[in-house]
């Protein structure tokens, strides 16, 4: 059915992405090809537009050269928040509406009764995460196309400081992606992320950004790292230092016998003072005065000793498994 542009009303509130020169130069070259959803018509014979609103844009562009539009018609004029909850049904299942698009209509609908039916329990609980960002805020992110769910995590880091605004600089820049938003949300999701002080949280979600794939146990892990790093425990002691030796002998094989041949006197400054640097995090190893100890090497020797039983109190722990290149796994406890 074709409609007068001039009978189709629209009180559809402005979706962030305006821009519609795309589809503005294909209806001129190949006129309009799909119809827009309209209801109506009124006692004015007017319609009420339903879905198309990005097509309707173009449209009205070139006004006198579509004064007819083709539409498809869904029964009588109704109410716009009956309008308003067949969009949200129609936009949460098309390929080219943006998350925020679907926020704004699901908020339009916020004292519509039957609302909360209309979407599943996994994408209320992602509307509500970003209701806790301005309006304003995620309308400027969406216009550069950054993830809205990115979004709403870092805005919602408590007690980060200048920090968080450093990560919302990066996600408006595009240094932060969907992939990296997904591995923050593992690491500040973790149980264990709650017992980090600001300085160890900010290490693991900078390690996070950088590893940006890894499973839930690695971001345990990873989280574990910072804990044994800054405040060991000695129930872990054993496993702490097998995992120690495993990494030093891990970059002691990448070390081929013709670097020393290849390698320039920056390059040989540069492993100088990484030596350095160990020798000086392991000098209770031989002790000061050894005469084994190497001014330019370090040997760790592993230890066989039976791990430790962690001590049982009623305190719940948390089990972070990691796996040895040998294939062994290393368990660590933490209440």
């Amino acid at each position: 059915m074709e409609i007068s542009i001039e009978k189709i009303k629209c009180d559809i509130r402005g979706r962030t992405n305006k821009d519609v020169t795309e589809l503005y130069n294909s209806l001129m070259t190949y006129g309009q090809l799909d119809p827009i959803l309209v209801e109506g018509p009124d006692k004015n014979g007017d319609y009420y537009l339903i879905h198309g609103y990005r097509r309707f844009l173009a449209l009205s562009n070139e006004m006198n050269k579509f004064k007819k539009v083709k539409c498809t018609v869904n029964s009588e004029v109704t109410s716009t928040e009956r309008r308003n909850a067949l969009r949200l049904i129609l936009i949460s299942n098309g390929k080219k509406t943006t998350g925020l698009d679907e926020q704004l209509v699901y908020e339009e609908l916020e004292n519509f009764t039957d609302r909360e039916y209309l979407f599943p329990k996994n994408k209320k609980r992602r509307m509500k995460k970003g209701n806790e960002v301005p309006q304003d805020i995620r309308i400027e992110y969406e216009k550069k196309r950054r993830s809205q769910d990115a979004l709403a995590l870092i805005y919602g880091l408590e007690e980060m400081g200048s920090y968080k605004d450093n990560l919302l600089r990066c996600l408006k820049n595009g240094e932060i992606t969907t992939i990296h938003g997904d591995a923050i949300k593992r690491i500040v999701n973790h149980p264990m992320y709650n017992h980090l002080d600001k300085k160890q949280k900010i290490g693991v979600i900078e390690k996070a950004r950088k590893s940006a794939k890894f499973t839930e146990n690695e971001a345990g892990f990873i989280i574990f790292e910072q804990i044994m790093k800054n405040s060991p425990q000695k129930e872990n002691l054993n496993n702490w230092i097998e995992y120690i030796c495993d990494e030093i002998e891990r970059v002691s094989e990448l070390i081929h016998k013709d670097l020393e041949y290849m390698s320039s006197d920056l390059h040989k400054r540069k492993l100088k003072k990484s030596i350095d640097q160990l020798n000086d995090k392991l000098n209770w190893v031989c002790g000061q005065n050894s005469e084994s100890k190497s001014n330019n090497q370090i040997r760790a020797v592993k230890i066989k000793t039976k791990p430790e039983k962690p001590q049982k109190n009623k305190a719940s722990k948390h089990v972070i498994v990691t796996e040895k290149r040998d294939g062994n796994k290393l368990t660590f406890y933490f209440s």
